[in-house]
């Protein structure tokens, strides 16, 4: 079915009407193609400052710009920014904005028209960024920045406090979106429903928790190769609908024009345990599939573990080696992606090893051991000598979401074997989201998606100064040895040697056992066959500028 904008006009004649006019009121465009996809996950705010996950990174992208952002080689490319410099001491960072670009037309600004947007915005968001009142979960990105510096409407400089290698990586994450001055005073906490960026698309109308539409940006300062402008698409869809084997029921009905990840609930209608598309869907369906620098694993708090047994390493290396990941990957992912056997950094990441390269540096990888586990269970004092469980032990309280069911259950079983009683807690998105950042969460999955292509983006999971509910440090680790550790690697990045100290340093995560490792991600993306112009990206960023049907 092709969903075109006769429709939407109606869609947004309701939606606004609905919404009591919080989105913009210009007349429809002529129609263009629309292009659909579900987001299972809670939208709960469209501002920049709070996109904390994919979900949300995904529409800050379509919304906002930044000042530079990554190709699908990793490699900074301009944006906002045309051009950039840095001083040779990496203390100084000179940016070179476009003067045609503006902002999306709002009521915000006098007469409703957008304005160009200058060097002051972008110190202005920024800053916001880093402010204490905003309490945006992305304000570490920008700790090395001490002073933001507007030369004139055009120059931007930032001033930081030690040099920071991965600066262009940060600067393009969707947390840096520029946003108008004007609509965070007009809108207040309300911004995050009223977001006006300079993106390819503007928002349109949001029925909460049924569907976002947004609407090209006509004024968008994007332009192909052939100088025609971006987007080619009238307008973006995205439905709400959190169970997924539903949205997976309209994707084959033509409702929807993606489905991204693998979910138990439709894996094998759509994959063969290889990973391949069935063969009942050639020439209807394209398979897209590419690195993606993801780290899916088990947390465990390190402060107050829970139960306290945890806080013992034989019982955490003992509930790694008790893991089957090459079976989990087989039937539950139908082999998408890399079991886990080193540390936190993925394929990918500079400081990667493959499986041998650890058993060669005396640092022998995980894999499936469960007599080692029982071994270790046992020295720990966990079971007697005839291998049972010693009695009244605490149960593990394994906490995910609904999507990660399947998972968590394969490993609840896995444990069981060894004699360890385990429950799995399914919590609602928004509250998981909350209690693992807070640090409330004893034992969690979660996944990694890189910020930025740096191998400290995954050690910051283990920095003792971004313990939740500080930063990224969910599990609350406190490691002096880690954090002189990742010291070490800094400076030794800083030198050109960031590869070989980030593997040092993943075989001292590896050898603590402070999390457990699942898999090292692909992404899958499955479009109906006549969809094209949809890059593939390393930390699976979606970008619709050149999305259109063959």
């Amino acid at each position: 079915m092709t969903w075109r904008i006769p429709f939407l006009r109606n869609f947004f004649l309701l939606g606004l009407l609905a919404l009591g006019g919080s989105c913009q009121f210009d007349a429809p465009a002529s129609e263009g193609e629309v292009f659909r996809y579900n987001e299972p996950t809670a939208i709960g705010s469209l501002d920049p400052a709070f996109a904390s996950d994919q979900a949300h990174g995904w529409l800050s992208k379509q919304l906002f710009s930044t000042l530079v952002d990554s190709d699908s080689t990793l490699s900074p490319v301009p944006q906002l920014a045309h051009r950039w410099e840095a001083s040779l001491d990496g203390m100084e960072w000179t940016f070179y904005l476009r003067t045609d670009v503006y902002f999306h037309d709002d009521p915000c600004f006098p007469g409703g028209q957008g304005r160009r947007m200058t060097a002051a915005d972008v110190a202005y968001s920024l800053e916001r960024l880093m402010a204490t009142e905003t309490s945006s979960p992305g304000w570490w990105i920008l700790a090395q920045v001490g002073r933001i510096e507007v030369l004139d409407s055009a120059t931007i400089r930032f001033h930081l406090t030690q040099p920071e290698e991965a600066m262009l990586g940060r600067l393009a994450m969707p947390y840096c979106g520029i946003v108008a001055p004007e609509a965070v005073a007009m809108y207040g906490a309300d911004f995050s429903s009223h977001p006006v960026g300079t993106g390819p698309f503007y928002l349109k109308a949001w029925a909460r928790q049924e569907k976002i539409v947004l609407r090209r940006n006509t004024r968008y300062f994007g332009r192909d190769a052939a100088g025609q402008p971006l987007p080619y698409l009238e307008a973006v869809a995205v439905r709400c609908i959190p169970d997924r084997q539903a949205a997976f029921l309209e994707f084959v009905k033509g409702e929807l024009d993606m489905v991204s990840g693998m979910d138990a609930s439709y894996k094998d209608q759509l994959f063969t345990q290889e990973g391949t598309l069935q063969s009942r869907w050639e020439g209807r369906l394209s398979l897209q599939k590419a690195p993606f620098l993801n780290t899916e694993f088990l947390g465990i708090r390190q402060k107050n573990p829970s139960p306290a047994y945890l806080g013992d390493v034989r019982v955490r290396e003992a509930l790694n080696w008790a893991i089957d990941r090459a079976s989990m990957m087989r039937y539950l992912k139908n082999n998408v992606g890399i079991p886990a056997h080193g540390g936190v950094l993925p394929a990918g990441m500079p400081g990667y090893r493959e499986a041998d390269a650890w058993e060669a540096a005396g640092t022998p990888g995980w894999s499936f051991d469960p007599g080692r586990a029982k071994a270790l269970l046992h020295e720990a004092g966990l079971l007697d000598a005839d291998g049972r469980p010693k009695p009244d032990l605490e149960p593990i309280v394994v906490s995910t979401t609904a999507s990660y069911r399947d998972i968590c259950e394969y490993i609840q079983s896995a444990w069981n074997q060894l004699g360890l009683p385990v429950e799995v807690q399914v919590m609602p998105s928004a509250a998981f989201r909350e209690d693992k950042a807070n640090g409330r969460l004893p034992v969690y999955r979660a996944s990694w998606i890189a910020d930025y292509p740096s191998a400290g983006n995954y050690f910051m999971l283990f920095d003792s100064k971004w313990a939740a509910p500080l930063g990224a440090n969910a599990s609350q680790i406190e490691s002096p040895e880690l954090d002189a550790g990742i010291a070490q690697w800094a400076m030794a990045e800083r030198t050109g040697q960031g590869a070989e100290a980030a593997f040092a340093l993943d075989q001292r995560i590896h050898r603590s056992a402070l999390c457990i490792p699942l898999f090292y991600d692909e992404s899958i993306r499955v479009f109906h066959h006549e969809w094209v112009g949809i890059p593939p990206h390393p930390m699976n960023m979606l970008d619709l500028r050149r999305a259109r049907r063959r």
